[in-house]
């Protein structure tokens, strides 16, 4: 056999190697999820934050949509007045009705992050890596 025809046959075989590395590695992640209007409302209104919705960006965890992080938007204009640096993540009832923080902070020990990512669960912890790594935490993944 040509070494180009056995090259040729590793290709697939490497591909499909790193895909699923990382598919059991648990490094796959999903986007997070656009809370509806009122789900972002019942957030906002959790959190205790003034001002317009627009000053605030709101996610739910697209495979644990129980579970939220919420942190300053900074591209939103006339906000300056509500910043803040750090996240926070809340957690919400089954009907997302009603919210509650589980933490705010910028930053965190790694013993605590450790205990919010076992709380959250993986697949949560994963999806809000942009809130996470907000509360000061560096095990995202």
């Amino acid at each position: 056999m040509s070494h180009r025809l056995i090259a040729a046959g590793l290709v697939p075989l490497a591909a499909l190697a790193m895909t699923a590395g990382t598919a059991l590695a648990g490094g796959s992640t999903s986007k997070p999820k656009a809370p509806t209007a009122t789900q972002k409302s019942a957030i906002l209104k959790a959190a205790g934050f003034k001002g317009p919705a627009k000053c605030y960006s709101v996610a739910l965890s697209s495979r644990k949509q129980t579970v939220a992080g919420v942190k300053f938007n900074s591209k939103a204009s006339g906000c300056t007045k509500y910043a803040f640096d750090g996240s926070s993540l809340y957690y919400g009832n089954s009907a997302k009705t009603a919210w509650y923080e589980l933490d705010a902070a910028s930053s965190e020990t790694s013993n605590h992050c450790d205990a919010l990512k076992i709380l959250v669960g993986t697949p949560a912890w994963q999806d809000l890596a942009g809130y996470v790594s907000g509360l000061g935490c560096t095990n995202v993944d």
